[in-house]
C-alpha cells in the first residue's frame, strides 16, 4: 500500500498497535503526526522513521487537548487525509467493580476523544475536498460481551455504534469511517492488564492465548496492517465495517 502524499494523525503512538501503525505508515510514505502520553518512547518511535514522523505529547483525557491535535496536524503536515483513534484506556474490572474515577478515564480516551477528533477531522477533510479516512481501533469486546470488563467493553460498543453512525453521515462526502476490532495483542497495555489481574506477564499472556482459536495473541503489526488497509484506497468501499482481526474469537 503506498500512502505517498498523504498525512495521518495517529493518537496512543508511543507504543504498541500506536507504534507500529506509525512506523507502517511512515513506511509506506506517509508523513505522520503521532500523540500519547510518553514523551520519551514517543520521540523515539518518531526519530526512527527518518523524519517522517513528529511526536506531541499530551493526554487524551483532556478535551483541550484533544481540540488542539487536528489544527496542529494542519499546521505541521499541510492537510490531514487519515484519522487513526488508537489511544486506549484499560482496566480489567467489571461495573460493579469499576470506579467513578476508572469510569471517566475510560470513557474520556476511549470515546470521548475520537468523538472530538472524528468531528474536527470530517470538519478539515470536508474543507479540504477530495474525502478522507477515519479509523477507530475498537475491541473484540465491541460486538460481543467479556465477563469481568464490562466497563471497558461500554466504551467500545459506544465506538462501534460512533463508527457505523459517522460512516452513515459522511459517506456521500468520500469520508470514509471503519473499525478494526482486535482481540488479545501483546502490547504494554495487556501487560499491566495481566499484572491487574495478579498474574505475571508470561502466565497471563500464555492464559489468554489458549482461550484465542489460533491459540496466540497478535503481534501489534498485525493490527498495523489491518488499520493501514481500512485507510487505504483498496478499501475504497468499504465503510461502517467493524472488522475482526482476532484470531477468530468472535467467529464463536
Amino acid at each position: 500500500m503506498d500512502f505517498s502524499g498523504k498525512t495521518v494523525l495517529v493518537t496512543g503512538g508511543s507504543s504498541g498497535i500506536g507504534a507500529a501503525t506509525v512506523k507502517a505508515f511512515t513506511a509506506a510514505g506517509a508523513r505522520v503526526l503521532s500523540t500519547g502520553r510518553d514523551a520519551r518512547r514517543g520521540h523515539a518511535v518518531c526519530a526512527a522513521t527518518d523524519g517522517k514522523a513528529v511526536f506531541v505529547a499530551g493526554d487524551l483525557a483532556d478535551p483541550r487537548f484533544c481540540e488542539t491535535l487536528v489544527p496542529e496536524a494542519v499546521k505541521r503536515l499541510g492537510r490531514l487525509d487519515v484519522l487513526v483513534n488508537n489511544a486506549g484506556a484499560l482496566y480489567r474490572t467489571a461495573p460493579v467493580d469499576t470506579s467513578a474515577a476508572q469510569w471517566r478515564e475510560m470513557f474520556a480516551v476511549n470515546v470521548d476523544a475520537p468523538f472530538i477528533l472524528s468531528s474536527a477531522a470530517v470538519r478539515q477533510m470536508r474543507a479540504q475536498g477530495n474525502g478522507g479516512a477515519i479509523v477507530n481501533v475498537a475491541s473484540e469486546l465491541a460486538v460481543v460481551g467479556g465477563k469481568g470488563i464490562g466497563s471497558y467493553a461500554a466504551t467500545k460498543g459506544a465506538v462501534a455504534l460512533l463508527t457505523r453512525s459517522m460512516a452513515l453521515d459522511h459517506a456521500e462526502e468520500g469520508i470514509r469511517v471503519n473499525a478494526v476490532c482486535p482481540g488479545e495483542i501483546h502490547t504494554p497495555m495487556l501487560e499491566n492488564s495481566v499484572l491487574q489481574r495478579g498474574m505475571t506477564v508470561k502466565d497471563g499472556v500464555a492464559f489468554l492465548a489458549q482461550h484465542v482459536p489460533m491459540k496466540r495473541v497478535a503481534r501489534p503489526e498485525e493490527i498495523a496492517a489491518t488499520i493501514l488497509f481500512l485507510a487505504s484506497d483498496a478499501a475504497s468501499y468499504v465503510t461502517g465495517a467493524l472488522l475482526s482481526a482476532d484470531g477468530g474469537s468472535t467467529a464463536r
